[in-house]
């Protein structure tokens, strides 16, 4: 058994059954079920829900992404796996993290948004990328990933003001003092290949060790047979967990769903290990969605000069863990509160526009898109939305991949047409 040097992100070889000291109980946010309700709804195809005849009022696609000059970096590289051709001569994939609350927690955004492009482009492999352990945490989470363990585990989330944790670009953190066997199941469609390697996201120190003897090099993958166990040990009396990561040599895109029930702003500043989790990931663009949870509140409550604070912190923060990276920031979706029609998704579209000019970051238009003000009435009306007009339902969270997914394909082949 060898002690390894402290990192937030190891990397070792391996594929799906891990065994360590982990992770959890927390209440199940009762709106995150909707994400997997499917309303029956007429004319829409099972394979395209922009297709259905009951969403008229979605708006014109046009100049539906501002800022969209300051893509240019991942647009390049995103057109080059659209077209099939070598991504910037290296083998590293395009690589996309989309950050929000719930929306994403659910899993099927990121979902449609790979799918999409698996179907468009036949053979390419599309990877799902970090998974954070939302069910063993008693939390939602992707329908198509299981985690298994006989333990008591303990969660602890940045959305909840009472939880503590050194939280990373998960928002989760899971623990458990008495050793047991996890495992973990990623029942995506085979388009996004075989795991050929893993990395496991811990706040602590840790030992390693397999269950069949390997010897561990310092830094290089180790590649064993798949099914084998992977043993954790912490230097502490508690072991800690923040997520996985089934990688795929061969993928051309990976894309990251990192979304927290209740997830805002004020939330992911307190994450002490976001910028060194995110500087051993490969990054080529950043979607921030945060923003419905800082408004979901009465109009003379919600001050946008603070929420523009908070996310030019962010955004500053991400900047400094990548560079290179691209951002995108997500309006709001309309929304009620208190069963009132919310303006604010308004006054969020505004700052983000003014974060455009002022911090040189893109906007995708989502409540533009979506059809403004009062849009969540007529998606819940036609099967798209939740009852409680905040949330969608798998047709409105699919729908949302499938028309940020148009957007950004529409934008890569209009960046390549500029001088």
């Amino acid at each position: 058994m060898k002690n390894r040097p402290h990192p937030c992100l190891l990397r070792v070889g391996m594929l799906c059954i891990l065994m360590g000291q982990f992770v959890v109980s927390q209440g199940q946010d009762k709106s995150a079920h909707e994400a997997e309700k499917e309303e029956k709804v007429p004319g829409l195809a099972d394979t395209d829900p922009l297709r259905s005849d009951d969403l008229w009022f979605l708006h014109s696609v046009e100049d539906d992404i501002l800022g969209q000059e300051n893509l240019s970096g991942f647009l390049a590289r995103f057109r080059s796996v659209l077209r099939g051709t070598p991504v910037s001569g290296d083998s590293i994939p395009v690589s996309v993290f989309h950050f929000g609350g719930s929306h994403v927690q659910a899993g099927r955004i990121g979902w449609a948004f790979r799918k999409r492009l698996a179907q468009d482009r036949p053979g390419l492999v599309v990877s799902r990328g970090i998974l954070p352990p939302h069910r063993l945490a008693g939390e939602n989470g992707p329908p198509e990933v299981r985690w298994s363990s006989s333990a008591n585990w303990q969660g602890q989330r940045s959305s909840h003001r009472r939880h503590t944790g050194d939280w990373g670009i998960t928002g989760l953190e899971v623990s458990a003092a008495v050793p047991d066997t996890v495992c973990l199941w990623n029942g995506e469609w085979t388009g996004q290949g075989c795991v050929d390697a893993i990395d496991i996201l811990s706040p602590t120190e840790n030992h390693w060790e397999w269950s069949n003897p390997h010897s561990l090099p310092s830094e290089e993958p180790l590649e064993v047979d798949a099914g084998d166990t992977l043993m954790l040990w912490t230097t502490d009396s508690v072991a800690r967990l923040h997520g996985v990561w089934m990688r795929n040599r061969d993928a051309a895109l990976v894309y990251h769903d990192l979304g927290g029930n209740g997830a805002s702003t004020a939330a992911w500043l307190r994450h002490s290990l976001l910028e060194e989790q995110l500087e051993h990931c490969p990054a080529d663009l950043a979607i921030l969605a945060w923003g419905i949870n800082d408004a979901h509140m009465r109009p003379d409550r919600f001050d946008p000069d603070r929420f523009k604070e908070r996310y030019s912190q962010l955004i500053t923060a991400f900047r400094a863990a990548h560079p290179a990276m691209d951002i995108l920031l997500v309006t709001n979706n309309d929304s009620h509160y208190r069963n009132r029609h919310n303006p604010n998704a308004e006054r969020v579209r505004q700052t983000m526009a003014a974060l455009v000019e002022e911090m040189e970051v893109a906007c995708w238009d989502l409540y533009g898109v979506l059809g403004g003000a009062h849009s969540m009435d007529l998606l819940q009306r036609t099967g798209f939305a939740s009852s409680d007009h905040l949330h969608f339902n798998r047709n409105g969270y699919e729908l949302i991949g499938e028309l940020l997914y148009d957007a950004l394909v529409r934008a890569a082949l209009q960046n390549a047409m500029e001088p």
